[in-house]
Formats: structure tokens, sequence, C-alpha cells
């Protein structure tokens, strides 16, 4: 099992930017499932979003409150790609 603190903060920095790419993308898409009633979709997303959200969080605050600022400029990068990647396939699949 992984243990945050003993992870590098570049080593958190990345696991928090994919994780909050994952989070922002499964949670566009999710929003789409919904909007079409893909209830299995739904909820597989959903379910990757609550996983993906916990583990950027734990990482997140921890840097908040220790003032590394590495893993907070990746959790706004990857969040940010993560928007753009998410409405990118909205954008495929509204075509």
């Amino acid at each position: 099992m992984i243990k945050f603190s003993e992870l590098s903060i570049l080593e958190m920095a990345v696991l928090v930017f994919i994780t909050q790419l994952i989070f922002i993308w499964l949670r566009t898409l999710n929003l789409k499932h919904v909007q079409h009633n893909q209830i299995i979709l739904a909820i597989l997303s959903g379910n990757g979003i609550a996983l993906a959200w916990m583990i950027s969080v734990t990482i997140g605050v921890s840097s908040l409150l220790t003032g590394e600022l590495l893993p907070i400029i990746a959790h706004l990068a990857g969040g940010t790609i993560g928007t753009y990647l998410g409405m990118r396939k909205l954008d495929k699949h509204e075509s």
C-alpha cells in the first residue's frame, strides 16, 4: 500500500496531476452520461471520480498544510488538462 508520507514532493505532484486529470475528465464525461440516462456508464464514471478525488484531496490538503507548492500547481494543471480533454471528447460525440 502507498503511504503518502513516504512519497517525495515530485512523486506527490505527479500523482496529484494524474488523479486530478482523471477526476476532471471523468466528471465531465459523467455529466454527459447522466444527461443521456446512461446509468451503468454514469455509475462507473462516478466511482472513478470518487477514487480520484480521494487521492487528489488527500495529497492536496497535505500540501496546503505543509506549504508545498509543486503538488498544488500539479493539481491546477491536471484539472485544466482534464477539462480540456473531457470537453474535446464531448465535442467529438456531439458532431
